[in-house]
């Protein structure tokens, strides 16, 4: 993919990820104004102001670090010393109650909004979505996140092909996407604090019930079953990625390519693919590829990489993932949201659990937003739309939490004052506030550090020791497909 295509996929997230930011600020603006507040200033981003104007008292403004955006209501809560302001030299006209619950909450509102309206869109179009959670292949071996080849949890169990999976850990699965994301955020463990889960499966017209051992693999040190779905007869493995200085790359592949055959034989699964490299390694193989419906050949010679156990094996140093049995899906705005709604509470309740496996470190900030807004993208108009409907549920959520400097905490410090009869002290408040607003800027620069090396590892600029071969199909990815290297 050229660096000019490159270049506005990530313009695009960023802009869709900047008006997410937009809508949410305009709620509380559009409502303070309404309710006859003064509104100093309505920024994107923190910090000191790149460039604006001013309008009937307000300093529209772009500020330099694009941690997030606020608007000013000293009357709500003076935020002077927080944004880089000056603090009020006067005592401004105290605001009741119900202005500052209608301000602080407009925000969420704003964002619901947009996310609904955008579900309208998806409901109308539809979107593609592997809806089977029939298992298409099961891994007899899985490298866990210390590098070693251990058994697949789900193979040890005695799940296989052709079982329908029903529940897990109790929870109904409705799709291979609530499948992943069940695993994820599983908490169960056993006696000896070893991650476990359960799984209903209809076999054969009878539910069977097992007991699993999740494997903690990748980098991401993920809870892994083993997994995969069905695929379609016609499946081809789909690149995702091409890692810098290998042969995929410097021959030409490129993103969305199809790998239809390796010089005469069809590619229709990971075992063949690897095999077809051992077997050839030493010599140039003709690849056939579908880009955009054009059938093309590329010659490509592997290259032998050792990986962290010592074991070399030929690689053509792409990621990529198959096209698994998909159907176009029509959910109304009130399934969406809802499930929007449900998969943030299940990754919150994982983030708190002791038994989870879900950290702090898993969270995306800024970066792994935009990065995952750019492989929407990629994809299409309708992922894209997706992604941002889903950013919005949980940026609308996520500040109605009861913390300081988010919305949340200014509506429980109005309705602790309400409680009172008077209003907090407003040194406490500062100090709560700046206090907090510290906290949680060294929680996004502390996500961002782990962006940057997920999103470089996604794109090669960081490379791990390239792990023996597998297909890891139960990675987190909002779009059903997960990248394994080759």
């Amino acid at each position: 993919m050229s660096f000019l295509s490159n270049f506005w996929y990530i313009a695009l997230a960023l802009f869709a990820l900047g008006f997410s930011i937009f809508i949410h600020e305009l709620g509380h603006f559009l409502a303070a104004k309404k309710r006859g507040l003064i509104a100093d200033r309505f920024s994107i981003g923190f910090g000191p102001r790149l460039f604006g104007w001013k309008w009937k008292g307000t300093d529209f403004r772009l500020s330099l670090l694009p941690l997030g955006g606020y608007v000013s209501l000293p009357q709500l809560a003076d935020m002077g010393r927080l944004e880089g302001g000056e603090k009020e030299a006067n005592p401004l006209p105290p605001i009741s109650y119900a202005d500052k619950m209608i301000v602080s909450v407009m925000g969420a509102v704003f964002n619901l909004i947009l996310a609904f309206t955008i579900s309208l869109v998806l409901w109308w179009v539809g979107r593609e979505e592997v809806k089977t959670t029939v298992v298409g292949h099961v891994s007899e071996s899985i490298v866990n996140s210390e590098g070693q080849e251990v058994p697949g949890p789900a193979f040890v169990a005695g799940i296989q092909e052709g079982d329908e999976i029903l529940t897990v850990d109790g929870r109904q699965v409705g799709s291979w996407w609530k499948y992943m994301n069940t695993v994820l955020t599983g908490v169960g463990r056993n006696d000896a604090g070893e991650p476990e889960a359960t799984i209903e499966v209809l076999r054969d017209g009878a539910v069977h019930r097992f007991t699993i051992n999740p494997v903690i693999a990748s980098s991401m040190k993920t809870r892994v079953f083993g997994l995969a779905p069905e695929t379609d007869s016609n499946s081809a493995p789909v690149v995702l990625g091409l890692i810098p200085n290998m042969p995929a790359e410097e021959a030409g592949l490129q993103f969305g390519d199809r790998i239809l055959k390796l010089d005469d034989d069809a590619v229709i699964s990971g075992n063949i693919l690897s095999s077809y490299l051992t077997q050839n390694s030493d010599r140039v193989i003709n690849v056939t590829i579908d880009r955009k419906g054009e059938e093309i050949v590329i010659p490509i010679k592997p290259k032998l990489v050792t990986d962290k156990n010592g074991v070399t094996s030929p690689k053509f140093g792409f990621y990529y993932d198959y096209e698994y049995k998909t159907e176009i899906v029509h959910y109304n705005p009130i399934q969406q949201l809802a499930g929007f709604a449900e998969t943030m509470q299940m990754t919150l309740y994982a983030l708190l659990h002791r038994g989870s496996n879900v950290g702090l470190d898993d969270m995306s900030g800024p970066v792994g937003i935009v990065h995952g807004l750019t492989r929407m993208a990629q994809r299409g108009w309708v992922d894209l739309i997706w992604f941002v409907a889903l950013i919005n549920v949980n940026l609308g959520i996520f500040n109605l939490l009861p913390i300081p400097v988010l919305d949340g905490g200014h509506m429980t410090f109005a309705t602790i004052s309400k409680v009172i009869g008077r209003p907090l002290p407003r040194r406490f408040m500062e100090n709560v506030q700046m206090a907090f607003m510290m906290l949680l800027l060294g929680f996004m620069l502390y996500v961002t550090f782990f962006d940057v090396g997920r999103v470089g590892r996604d794109i090669g600029l960081i490379s791990d020791e390239v792990p023996a071969e597998t297909t890891n199909t139960e990675q987190p990815s909002p779009n059903d497909e997960v990248p394994t290297e080759d």
